[in-house]
């Protein structure tokens, strides 16, 4: 009955939804000399360091090594980005949460729908380096939307997890900050799944839940593929499962942060 209370209540201010989340991609680059030219310029640049580091410096990579690094880099970004701004997405709205009644869910959201309007962007430039790099562009490319739903849906159950964590243990921001950097390393983002060694590959996509989204991308993007119906059934059960833990989870606590803040 709750559940049905609040998506009720959820569905009625749903366009307050869409307000908050066009707020926060305007605001958020009014400041900047460049504007929404950063949502472009920002995943060239870090293509740039890491294929330097790696590809020129350490000699590692291969065939198109730019572009798999984009394809990593640039949907990984969304989901860092989202996860440690969700950390504070409540605690830092102390005032509005106080005055005003709307559901207290949108704040994580609008987080996670902002820096996932983003990564469209940046799959434009993922686009255009493709091209650069000669890859066969085709019908596949709208595929992308696939690994892209459940990759938006996955982040919204993290954020709304650490978001009532972070009202708790103002302190979380640090250690989200580590499992990002961390994460990093232990996700397909500068290397290939193919590293791990076969065997171990399912249990590392059924822990992972971030690998086999990337391995999805890549294998449309880069190879032309269709999508991997075994990648595609991890992603679904992984963001189903971990969005229901993170909305229930919400709004079992709902009241609780309110009476703590």
């Amino acid at each position: 009955m709750q559940v049905l209370k609040h998506l009720s209540f959820c569905l009625k201010r749903k366009d307050l939804l869409k307000q908050l989340v066009i707020s926060k991609l305007i605001v958020g680059q009014k400041d900047f000399l460049l504007g929404y030219l950063w949502w472009v310029i920002d995943p060239l640049l870090l293509m740039v360091i890491y294929w330097f580091l790696i590809g020129i410096i350490f000699k590692r990579g291969g065939e198109n090594y730019p572009l798999f690094i984009l394809c990593g880099l640039v949907p990984f970004r969304a989901f860092s980005i989202s996860f440690n701004q969700s950390v504070v997405s409540i605690s830092e709205k102390i005032n509005l949460i106080s005055h005003i009644n709307f559901p207290r869910v949108f704040l994580p959201l609008t987080d996670v729908l902002a820096n996932h309007i983003k990564l469209l962007f940046g799959f434009l430039v993922i686009f255009i380096v493709a091209i650069f790099f000669n890859v066969r562009i085709s019908t596949h490319f709208f595929y992308l939307f696939v690994p892209f739903i459940f990759q938006t849906i996955m982040v919204s159950g993290i954020a709304m997890l650490i978001s009532v964590i972070g009202v708790y243990f103002r302190d979380l921001k640090n250690l989200v900050q580590f499992i990002v950097r961390s994460l990093l390393y232990l996700s397909p983002v500068l290397y290939s799944v193919e590293r791990i060694p076969e065997r171990y590959r399912d249990m590392y996509y059924l822990c992972n839940p971030i690998a086999p989204l990337l391995e999805s991308y890549r294998g449309i993007i880069m190879h032309n593929k269709l999508l991997d119906m075994k990648l595609v059934g991890i992603s679904s059960v992984h963001a189903i499962f971990i969005f229901l833990i993170g909305y229930f989870f919400f709004i079992n606590n709902e009241k609780k942060f309110l009476k703590y803040i």
